[in-house]
């Protein structure tokens, strides 16, 4: 929970330096590089290595980021490494995310369907999906779980809505349960 609070902190400063700078939809972008970026193993031990000297760390940002990513981004990165909170990045960055989407009254979605969804079967559920969100737009996300048997799988939020056949069986074998051993 700590590292979400500084991760917070971070994004709300980041947030309002890209506003003030105009920057808030090019560093959007510029967050999900970041996130493949750190997505690296070997990076992340790098950077999270206490022997690497912190003037080395920034040498290797500098390489992997100069040109892509705005200053702002690149000194926010290196004030992270002089604090020690480098590995923070990738959070710091989804936080940034939320905080635009909720600038913007965007929710996201996320559909998990046991076999591919078309794009009618999406835009059905993203309708119905709609009136459980306070905000007006939503972005879908979409995957695919072989293991769900079938129906769909909502989260919304903090908010799950679960319409898929093997939590209804799970939910039937729990129930034929408590019979057991009696009649049914």
């Amino acid at each position: 929970m700590r590292s979400q609070a500084v991760a917070r902190r971070y994004a709300e400063a980041l947030l309002s330096l890209a506003k003030e700078q105009g920057l808030v939809d090019k560093m959007e972008a510029e967050s999900k590089l970041l996130g493949e970026l750190f997505a690296d193993r070997e990076l992340r031990a790098f950077f999270g290595a206490p022997q690497i000297d912190s003037g080395r760390k920034k040498e290797v940002l500098n390489k992997a980021l100069l040109g892509r990513v705005s200053p702002l981004v690149i000194n926010l990165a290196k004030l992270l490494v002089d604090k020690g909170r480098i590995l923070y990045l990738p959070e710091i960055m989804r936080e940034f995310d939320a905080m635009t989407d909720e600038l913007r009254g965007v929710e996201e979605v996320s559909i998990v369907s046991a076999r591919p969804l078309n794009a009618q079967q999406v835009e059905a559920i993203k309708a119905n999906v709609q009136h459980f969100s306070a905000r007006p737009s939503l972005r879908v996300n979409t995957e695919v779980d072989p293991s769900l048997i079938g129906g769909v799988l909502v989260r919304l939020g903090s908010r799950v809505l679960d319409g898929s056949v093997a939590t209804r069986l799970g939910d039937m074998r729990q129930s034929l349960g408590k019979y057991q051993g009696g009649t049914v």
